[in-house]
């Protein structure tokens, strides 16, 4: 039931695995380390073989950049994907026109979708406002939208309110990172009309397999298990796509320890260690480790201190990843 252009251009173009990129700033902090950017960018394209890059979101601290740098991430990424991979960028801001620059930019400079939060303030709009805010950038853009269905924005927008959304021609598709059951039923009530994307690499398997999830959308796990010479994700994914399904769930079984670690850094530091705080000091140090340095992080995020990263080293060397 694919009913626009941007429908088809999503369900034609978004699939298997996208990587969530953080951003890499100059030691100092104080500007991108466009060097490194462009170093991660081809590692990412030609070393883990990903299906598309995700930029300048959650992982790549949009709040702490200006517009200007927002604008030049999506340059630098675009350029230098060079139409290899499909590009996503984030284009939401609190300020609505800075939103409809922003994917305005992302289309002229080439980026194939525009990834838009649910409007973060004023806290909670009601869902007719939500509507008319996707409905007016729509009216004055006209490159794919995606939905991104985080919490971060302090609220999650509801199956009812995003099967409303899907009446706009230019939303394509929605970054839905949920419980497995909701995405699944998500999946069931508007994924004729528009891509359903999780970003869990630990359910990713089974959700493509058993209820046909298109992509995996997106995440830095893709980058923080592998390597160039050893890519066990994408291992997997083709395993499961030429249909040797025993293989599929053993290679996927081997990454048990690096999932274990990922809980323990990415997705537990707010609610244990650090709270309140988005984990991309802990992504940076990581990828680090693993040779493919990011730079600091930027207020008011913090760097982890000496006795948690020489922890986190530890597991990544424990992994076999340290470079």
């Amino acid at each position: 039931m694919i009913s626009s252009a941007q429908k088809e251009a999503a369900f034609e173009r978004v699939s298997g695995l996208w990587v969530a990129i953080p951003t890499p700033f100059t030691p100092d902090g104080a500007a991108i380390d466009e060097d490194a950017l462009r170093r991660s960018v081809e590692h990412y394209v030609s070393g883990l073989e990903v299906d598309g890059i995700f930029c300048g979101g959650m992982m790549g601290e949009f709040w702490a950049m200006t517009v200007e740098e927002r604008r030049r991430v999506h340059e630098l990424v675009t350029d230098t994907a060079a139409g290899r991979v499909p590009v996503m960028g984030q284009t939401s801001h609190h300020v609505f026109e800075h939103t409809v620059r922003l994917t305005r930019h992302a289309e002229e400079i080439g980026m194939e979708f525009a990834i838009v939060m649910n409007p973060y303030f004023p806290p909670r709009p009601a869902e007719h406002l939500v509507v008319a805010w996707y409905e007016e950038l729509a009216r004055r853009t006209s490159i794919p939208i995606f939905l991104f269905n985080t919490a971060y924005s302090g609220y999650s927008i509801s199956h009812d309110l995003i099967e409303r959304l899907c009446e706009i021609d230019a939303v394509c598709g929605i970054k839905h990172p949920k419980p497995k059951d909701d995405v699944v039923a998500l999946l069931e009530r508007v994924g004729d009309r528009i891509v359903v994307c999780d970003a869990a690499e630990d359910e990713w398997l089974d959700l493509h397999l058993d209820h046909g999830l298109r992509a995996l959308m997106s995440t830095p796990a893709l980058a923080m298990f592998q390597t160039a010479e050893d890519r066990p994700v994408l291992d997997y994914t083709r395993a499961a796509q030429r249909g040797d399904l025993d293989e599929a769930r053993r290679i996927s079984g081997t990454l048990a320890p690096h999932r274990a670690a990922f809980q323990k850094w990415m997705r537990d530091p707010w609610l244990t260690h650090r709270e309140g705080v988005v984990p991309i000091a802990e992504l940076k140090a990581w990828l680090g480790r693993m040779g493919l340095p990011q730079g600091p992080v930027r207020l008011p995020l913090v760097e982890l201190g000496e006795d948690r990263e020489a922890d986190l080293r530890a597991d990544v060397e424990a992994l076999g990843l340290a470079r």
